[in-house]
C-alpha cells in the first residue's frame, strides 16, 4: 500500500494507493543516450542477482510531461509495475542461462530499467521517483560531449531513417545539435545535480563511456558494488569489451567538429572540472 503523503506528493504518476511497491525498481539506468547504456543493460541482464525490465526503454518518467504520443504508455503506476515480473518463460530462460554461465540459479533481489532519456528529466518527475522510492539508485553515463553529439545525430538522423550519412544536409545536423533536449544531455554536470540533490547520499553512480574501452571488467565489477550485489569476474561476459549498438564509424567533418567545439565548450570544461575526466 501507498501512504497518503506519498500520494499527495505524486504531481505527475497516477496511483490508487493499492500498488505494491515492493515491485518499484531499486536503481534507474538514467543515460543519456549514446554513452553506454545499452551495453550495461546487456551486461547486467543476466547477472542471477539482477532484475532488468523488458524491453531495455520504457520512458515512462521521460514522457509523463510531454505525453509524446511515440513514447507515452500511461501515468498508471500499476501499469509501470507491469513490466517488473518476469513471464514464467523468461523465468526458466533465465534459470538455464544464469545455471549455464555461473552455476547459479537466477534469483533476483533487486529490480532495474534502462532509459537513457531518463537522464534529462525534469526535477518534479524526479521528486515523483523518489517520493515513490526514497532509496533509489541512479547509474548516469558520461562520455565526451562532442563525441556523444556525433553518435546520436548519426543514429538518429542516418540509421533510424535509412539514408546515407551524404543525404543529411549541414543545417540539419546544426539543428539536431543545438535542441535543447540534445544540448541538455549534453550538460552532465547539471544532469548530475538534479540527480544528486534528491536521490540519498551516494545513491548516483557516475559512469565514464571510455571505460568500456579501456576497463571494461573492473567498471561492471564497480557497478555491482554499487548496486549491492555480488561483485565477480565470473559475472562478467568474456566480450565486455567489445561495443554493443554502435553506430557506423563515420569520422565527424571538420565544419560539424568546429561548430560543436564551440558550441559545447562549456559542458566539456565543467564535466572536466567536476568528475575529472581527461578528454582532450
Amino acid at each position: 500500500m501507498i501512504s497518503q503523503d506519498v500520494l499527495r506528493r505524486l504531481r505527475f504518476v497516477q496511483a490508487t494507493g493499492r500498488e505494491d511497491l515492493s515491485r518499484f525498481p531499486d536503481f534507474l539506468i538514467i543515460g543519456p543516450q549514446r554513452t553506454g547504456t545499452t551495453w550495461l543493460h546487456a551486461h547486467l541482464r543476466f547477472h542471477p542477482q539482477v532484475f532488468l525490465s523488458e524491453p531495455k526503454e520504457l520512458y515512462f518518467f521521460s514522457s509523463l510531461e510531454s505525453r509524446d504520443a511515440k513514447r507515452f504508455i500511461g501515468d498508471q503506476l500499476s501499469r509501470y509495475l507491469r513490466y517488473f515480473r518476469d513471464p514464467l518463460w523468461r523465468r526458466v530462460a533465465k534459470i538455464a542461462l544464469c545455471l549455464r554461465r555461473t552455476g547459479e540459479w537466477y534469483h533476483p533481489i533487486i529490480r532495474g530499467e534502462a532509459t537513457a532519456s531518463y537522464a534529462a528529466i525534469s526535477p518534479a518527475v524526479i521528486d515523483d521517483i523518489v517520493a515513490l522510492k526514497p532509496d533509489i539508485k541512479a547509474l548516469l553515463m558520461i562520455r565526451h560531449p562532442i563525441e556523444r553529439a556525433w553518435s546520436h545525430a548519426k543514429k538518429d538522423l542516418v540509421r533510424n531513417r535509412h539514408r546515407a550519412f551524404e543525404e543529411v544536409g549541414a543545417d540539419e545536423f546544426r539543428a539536431f545539435f543545438t535542441d535543447p533536449y540534445q544540448r541538455r544531455c549534453a550538460q552532465y554536470v547539471q544532469l548530475a545535480e538534479a540527480w544528486s540533490a534528491r536521490l540519498q547520499a551516494g545513491n548516483l553512480f557516475v559512469g565514464v563511456f571510455d571505460e568500456i574501452a579501456t576497463r571494461p571488467q573492473e567498471l561492471l565489477l564497480d557497478v555491482m558494488r554499487f548496486l549491492g550485489v555480488r561483485a565477480d569476474l565470473k559475472y562478467v561476459d568474456p566480450d565486455a569489451d567489445n561495443p554493443v549498438n554502435p553506430t557506423a564509424k563515420t569520422r565527424i567533418p571538420p565544419e560539424h567538429q568546429a561548430f560543436l567545439e564551440g558550441l559545447l565548450a562549456d559542458d566539456l570544461r565543467a564535466a572536466r572540472e567536476r568528475f575529472g575526466v581527461d578528454w582532450r
